[in-house]
């Protein structure tokens, strides 16, 4: 079976790694340049998602990632409203997304079914069984899928990787703040990623975004502060998952909010799905055609739709001012956090997302 992926990012990578352990062949075409932008990036995975690619895709090194044992979110002044803990077991991994790539990137290199190739013909549908597109703003996105459910969130994320004193270093911490939320993503002993989602009204810059780290930080002893980077952030996810032989994937497919570090997820358990269709059409002897992506259409769409929207719901919540400075709300939420099983709940669901629930 021979398979096109056009975009050459994380996506497309852990992509292809799961489709040539299948026996298929498949090339890349790098849309754009791996971009500078990465690294100062990193992202979180869920424990279920971890032990998947694992077992499923690629043998990761321990080493590569730092676990994460609990997740506290506080308020503007500092109070803890919430923690989300799993009996001292591990909630999820984080890892830089260079570091990430180059280890995918390593392995795929030296595999006979994996190729990078440049587009020669406009023909290009017609030679692979399947075209899978993991770039939001090239030709196939805006020909085959620009009918999306969108919307901006009037934020810019701000990225950064600091250095500091050594501590334990295995709980995330986010600040709702009046400016935005602030999180605080543990990468080692002595280096913490810092994820700063600036609402457009706070006019943020990037003195005033070290000014809030700092602030939020006086027990880490900063010795150092990376280069600072920013993107928009907006909300959108596709109306139609496929045309024909072509499938949107990843970001092309649906971006949420950063703030529960689900994005990356998502697209995980999408591949999951996916990948467990193309399996079972090889070991009957089926092709692999359009089929498969209606298929994943009807298995992925509304269960996507739900999970990006309750995102958005938190997002909405956290940001109205006069629910946050609420009192009454906070305590709410409090007592909601206190109950162990409302607690387990959500840990299960920002582990495994909407993957056992059947409606």
């Amino acid at each position: 079976m021979n398979i096109f992926i056009i975009g050459m990012n994380l996506t497309s990578l852990i992509l292809s790694k799961a489709l040539v352990n299948t026996g298929c062949v498949v090339h890349v075409l790098p849309y754009s340049k791996k971009s500078s932008n990465f690294s100062t990036r990193t992202i979180g995975i869920s424990k279920s998602n971890l032990n998947f690619i694992n077992k499923n895709i690629l043998s990761l090194s321990i080493k590569k990632f730092h676990n994460i044992k609990k997740i506290s979110i506080f308020s503007e002044r500092e109070e803890e409203i919430i923690k989300f803990y799993n009996n001292g077991e591990n909630l999820f991994s984080l890892v830089e997304v260079n570091r990430f790539y180059d280890v995918l990137y390593n392995n795929l290199k030296f595999d006979k079914n994996f190729k990078i190739r440049k587009l020669k013909s406009k023909n290009f549908k017609k030679e692979y069984d399947l075209i899978i597109n993991c770039e939001k703003n090239n030709f196939i996105s805006r020909k085959y899928f620009s009918k999306k459910f969108k919307k901006s969130y009037n934020s810019t994320a701000y990225t950064a990787i600091i250095s500091h004193q050594k501590i334990k270093n295995i709980e995330a911490k986010q600040y709702f703040t009046n400016f935005g939320p602030l999180a605080f993503l543990p990468l080692a002993p002595k280096i913490t990623s810092v994820v700063f989602s600036a609402y457009k009204s706070s006019k943020a810059n990037d003195k005033n975004f070290k000014k809030l780290v700092l602030n939020f930080s006086k027990n880490l002893n900063i010795k150092k502060f990376s280069k600072i980077q920013k993107a928009k952030l907006d909300f959108s996810i596709a109306r139609n998952y496929y045309f024909e032989n072509i499938l949107s994937f990843g970001d092309s497919l649906h971006q949420i909010h950063p703030l529960a570090g689900q994005g990356f997820n998502m697209t995980i358990r999408d591949l999951k799905i996916l990948i467990n269709i193309i399996k079972s059409k090889i070991d009957y002897g089926l092709e692999v055609d359009s089929s498969c992506l209606k298929n994943f259409e009807e298995l992925t769409k509304s269960k996507n739709f739900i999970f990006s929207e309750g995102v958005n719901l938190i997002q909405d919540i956290f940001r109205i001012k006069k629910y946050f400075g609420n009192n009454r709300l906070n305590n709410i939420i409090k007592k909601i956090g206190k109950n162990k099983k409302i607690n387990n709940f959500f840990v299960k669901i920002a582990d495994e997302g909407l993957s056992n629930f059947n409606y």
